[in-house]
């Protein structure tokens, strides 16, 4: 070690001991139960041989009051969407909507479209979700019969290259490829890109309301009464569903969410089904010879009415759609890479040291992402000075009470009060967000744990952040 990164380490280990000491001033006087209440999570016995990051930091000063680790990079899981929201919403502001449009390839003649009919998205996540009647399809069908159009001689076509030709983020790991929340992301959505798979007693399976490819490897059905469990994998180097389990033989159909292969195709389908018998499907001319002609244009709602069930439901293909959109306006570019670079240009311009951070994606599926506890605490306290600080914390869950935390903190001193966005894949639990205090002038506490490479039960790892952060409400006055 060189003699100047002794000394800066040396004035590191100063400036940590000057916060600890200062910690007790900082939350009530008891600056050493919170040196205990990190000692206690970093010596967890559940935990042992996994990694430990933590932060603290009192927002009203920026005084840090604990860490452990915090400069060391983890897998974020979906801590990860609390970069896509503030992205998002610093690049395009709360208000901003995303547009789908009906696209007229080519003349219209007696009536009849001599071309194709393109659904043609700007990455809107929530196009097609909601009930039935809510759907947006008749009211595109009814602007067609409105221009005289009845019919259609070319195809019905998605058109989702808005955002790019990727629709998985690096790093995804193929066995949960098939599930509903790995959807796959792109320019067009449709009912947040997922389809039902249907499963019969007779071992049957199909998907609804297109078919899939769909192969029945030892589906068996098992005798009346029988517990029923079945599994669904995506084989992508056959492009085809693989089921696998027992049915009972008097069990109804089951109903699986399963993810779509291709967004635009699933949604285009639907618009077909919708128009009926309109469509002939005859070849249509070149692309490049049509006339193109904006029929109708559906507008999804505001961004920050779209980041708060990301933020407290964890939705991934909004946290993937929002964050490449951001980057799509900004650069023309919707891509992984150019997601990355740009959030790194907006994080930086935020407060935050972006050194030694990788982004793969924006939900947080990947583990190739690596954040510091550092840099999660940064983030959250930039955004609480931010002009957009309401819509971001508006969405994140309140402990026992909202979205992915109603099940955790059942009482004690932080129910009701943190508020904090989870993350949880295989291995990997984080929880970062703000305490309150009783005061409602002062600042909040702003706190990042990240465990990773843990062996324990899950449950286990979750309850050992979760005892940390209570103590943390009762130090801070709760």
């Amino acid at each position: 070690m060189n003699d100047t990164a002794g000394r800066a380490r040396s004035r590191r280990g100063a400036v940590l001991s000057l916060a600890f000491a200062c910690a007790g001033c900082a939350v009530g006087g008891n600056g050493g139960a919170l040196r205990a209440a990190l000692d206690e999570l970093v010596a967890c016995p559940d935990l042992a041989g996994g990694r430990v990051g933590v932060m603290v930091v009192d927002a009203a000063n920026g005084a840090v009051l604990a860490e452990h680790a915090a400069d060391r990079g983890f897998a974020t899981a979906s801590n990860m969407k609390l970069l896509s929201a503030a992205v998002a919403l610093s690049t395009l502001g709360p208000d901003f909507t995303m547009a789908t449009e009906l696209v007229a390839c080519g003349e219209v003649r007696d009536g009849v479209l001599e071309g194709d009919l393109v659904l043609r998205g700007h990455g809107d996540p929530t196009f097609g979700e909601g009930p039935p009647e809510q759907s947006p399809l008749p009211g595109f069908v009814a602007a067609l019969r409105d221009l005289g159009i009845t019919r259609i001689r070319g195809r019905v076509r998605g058109d989702g290259t808005w955002l790019g030709a990727e629709t998985l983020g690096l790093g995804w790991q193929w066995d949960y490829l098939a599930e509903d929340y790995a959807a796959p992301f792109g320019g067009l959505c449709w009912q947040g890109n997922v389809m039902t798979l249907l499963v019969r007693p007779d071992a049957t399976a199909q998907t609804v309301p297109f078919a899939e490819t769909v192969r029945v490897v030892s589906l068996t059905q098992g005798p009346a009464g029988s517990a029923t469990k079945i599994a669904v994998q995506d084989d992508p180097t056959r492009r085809e569903l693989v089921v696998t389990g027992t049915i009972a033989a008097d069990a109804p159909p089951q109903r699986l969410r399963i993810a779509v292969r291709d967004p635009a195709r699933f949604a285009a389908a639907a618009l077909a089904a919708a128009l009926h018998r309109t469509v002939e499907g005859e070849r249509a001319p070149a692309a490049g010879s049509q006339r193109e002609h904006v029929i109708t244009c559906h507008t999804s709602p505001p961004l920050a009415a779209i980041c708060k069930p990301m933020l407290e439901d964890s939705n991934n293909l909004y946290a993937e759609q929002v964050w490449r959109t951001a980057a799509r306006v900004a650069t023309g570019d919707g891509g992984t890479a150019s997601a990355e670079r740009h959030a790194k240009a907006v994080l930086h311009a935020l407060g935050v040291d972006v050194r030694g951070m990788v982004l793969a994606d924006g939900s947080g599926l990947s583990r190739r992402n690596l954040v510091q506890p550092r840099q999660l605490v940064q983030l959250l306290v930039a955004m609480q000075a931010s002009p957009h600080r309401e819509a971001f914390t508006a969405g994140l869950p309140v402990a026992g009470l909202t979205g992915t935390l109603r099940s955790r903190f059942p009482d004690g001193p932080a129910r009701g009060r943190v508020r904090a966005k989870t993350g949880f894949v295989a291995r990997v639990v984080c929880l970062s967000g703000y305490v309150p205090r009783p005061d409602p002038a002062a600042g909040p506490l702003v706190f990042s744990v990240m465990l990773n490479d843990f062996t324990c039960d899950e449950a286990k790892a979750k309850a050992a952040a979760d005892a940390f952060v209570q103590r943390l409400a009762a130090l801070a006055g709760w």
